[in-house]
């Protein structure tokens, strides 16, 4: 019986940020006429996230094995992404969003550069999920792979892919000071720097080995 953070790292984690899903999705709702469209679109991020989770660890589950694959990993099953690493990139930027979206209705404005940092992250987003669905495509053709799909493509697409437009229409026609931009470079940093590359650095060398994903998932009918 998993116990603990091996526990956690499993599945509970994913089940807690669908309760966030549910609650912020909730709030979109009750609030929709007096939310701006713009603080639906950072709340909105927030109850995304988990969704994306979804699918990319249980309906279908494998994208740590096309992750790892990229950085050419002898064990695409731990490493460089492994549970717990993974755990604390998504719920990490989970809980980020919805701070950001609490601060931002508690002030009744949402700056101009955190649209403009959702954006970009969106568009990060949908250009990765293509780029690494055309590798794993390449990779696995022979094996009978006939598409660019990979798991976390849809939710990238018609999630992700959606709330960028939505905040580049936001902030379109609008003058974006230094201070946008340094909020939204502030914005992205922490999540590259602080959710995905340090925990993944660091856990690497120590814990991998335990929080290892037990299979590929929809990479697994490819693996002959």
């Amino acid at each position: 019986m998993k116990k603990g953070m091996n526990w956690w790292c499993d599945r509970a984690w994913i089940k807690f940020g669908c309760a966030i899903t549910a609650g912020v999705t909730a709030a979109i709702l009750w609030n929709w006429t007096v939310w701006s469209a713009e603080l639906k679109i950072v709340a909105a991020v927030a109850a995304l996230i988990p969704m994306h989770v979804v699918e990319e660890w249980v309906f279908p589950g494998g994208f740590h094995y096309q992750y790892n694959s990229l950085f050419h990993s002898k064990r695409p099953d731990r490493y460089p992404m492994c549970r717990l690493s993974d755990m604390i990139t998504n719920l990490g930027t989970t809980i980020l969003f919805l701070v950001l979206a609490l601060i931002c209705d508690r002030q009744g404005y949402v700056s101009p550069g955190l649209l403009l940092g959702i954006m970009i992250f969106s568009a990060l987003e949908v250009v990765f999920h293509t780029a690494i669905g055309v590798s794993m495509y390449l990779t696995f053709r022979k094996n009978g792979k006939s598409t660019i799909y990979g798991p976390g493509s849809i939710t990238a697409y018609l999630g992700f892919g959606v709330l960028g437009v939505l905040s580049w229409h936001s902030i379109r026609g609008g003058i974006l000071t230094g201070a946008d931009w340094g909020i939204a470079i502030a914005l992205l940093a922490v999540i590259a720097v602080g959710f995905i590359l340090i925990p993944e650095n660091v856990i690497k060398r120590t814990k991998c080995d335990r929080y290892y994903f037990r299979n590929a998932g929809y990479f697994q009918q490819f693996l002959r």
